[in-house]
């Protein structure tokens, strides 16, 4: 776990992770890889908030140091 915390660019290996999901499920919605429906949309809600989550953490990890 203490390689996900690591920073990258000033955001943790686990933030971009999750933005790189949201682009990718973005993307395939985009080419009609996969359909925008019930499932894609609450994925994509989760996503935001997990992105927001780790930020949240990387903000009081910055802190702490």
């Amino acid at each position: 776990m203490n390689v996900l915390t690591k920073h990258f660019a000033g955001q943790s290996i686990l933030s971009w992770f999750f933005q790189l999901l949201l682009i990718s499920l973005a993307w395939l919605v985009a080419d009609n890889q996969l359909q925008n429906n019930a499932v894609t949309i609450p994925g994509a809600g989760i996503l935001t908030v997990l992105i927001y989550v780790s930020f949240a953490l990387d903000n009081r990890h910055h802190g702490e140091k």
